[in-house]
């Protein structure tokens, strides 16, 4: 009798130590980290600003300038009026921690204001395969809206390439915004791209690009492409200096440049 209930404990204590060793050699679950704000939104504040320079000076001395910055804006009005909400429910999620729910995917779920308007997001982030992750974002409005997917993606665990969706609004769920992003991590060359892609739009299949290549002295660029006509600007990052190339502007597909001090200047003076 002795005997027997000596192996029966042995067998206990192997049993659970055999449990423990078990639960220690699991693969501990890596929290999920966002993707950075850059793979979704366009720095629309990296080009240069023309100081306390009055709008009717920068058009007589700055007018290659001026007329990049005039296009720009325009695209940036039209855009930011659809991507406010999401923006700042976005940048909003990286000031809180996500919960596991299980099956390799994280939820980040909180509140947040914007001009008064309370909103409740539900950020979600599902592994896909080893390389990539999904993610989307369902906000609901506390007083208006239900819930509403407002932007959806595809990014890769390495940060160097992402793939949205953005719709426009609840009111209006259409698919408008394609995003891509795609990053160099040896060299540091970085683009994101806006394509309208809802064909009731008068800018459909037009885009707008940012992009950043380290390498070069024109180091920033934006390219902006509607109708018939692109236009593309580059910059210096270290000293203002740049140009532009637009047929519809200048009637001509010469570049036209600017100084460090965003003054006209000729393009031979500049190189």
């Amino acid at each position: 009798m002795k005997n027997r209930l000596k192996i029966a404990a042995y067998l206990l204590l192997l049993s659970f130590g055999l449990m423990v060793v078990g639960m220690s050699c699991e693969k501990e679950i890596e929290t999920m980290t966002l993707p950075p704000a850059e793979s979704l939104v366009i720095d629309w504040s990296a080009f240069p600003n023309n100081g306390t320079k009055s709008a009717e000076e920068a058009e007589l001395t700055k007018v290659n300038w001026f007329n990049s910055a005039a296009t720009i804006f325009v695209w940036n009005t039209v855009v930011a009026a659809n991507m406010a909400i999401p923006t700042v429910a976005y940048a909003a999620a990286f000031n809180n921690a996500p919960v596991y729910l299980g099956d390799n995917t994280w939820e980040w779920s909180y509140s947040v204001t914007h001009k008064e308007r309370t909103f409740i997001a539900q950020l979600t982030g599902a592994r896909i395969d080893k390389n990539t992750f999904s993610m989307e974002m369902v906000l609901s409005e506390a007083g208006g809206f239900g819930e509403f997917k407002w932007f959806e993606g595809v990014i890769r665990y390495d940060r160097t390439e992402a793939n949205w969706i953005l719709r426009r609004s609840p009111d209006k769920p259409d698919d408008y915004l394609e995003i891509a992003y795609d990053k160099s991590l040896e060299t540091g060359i970085k683009n994101i791209r806006y394509t309208v892609i809802d064909p009731q739009d008068s800018l459909y299949n037009g885009y707008v690009e940012f992009g950043i290549d380290p390498e070069l002295d024109l180091d920033a660029h934006y390219t902006i492409s509607g109708g018939d006509n692109t236009t593309q600007i580059e910059w210096s990052t270290l000293n203002k200096m740049g140009r532009v190339m637009s047929q519809d502007l200048f009637g001509d597909a010469n570049w036209h440049c600017w100084d460090s001090e965003l003054n006209d200047v000729d393009c031979r003076v500049a190189e």
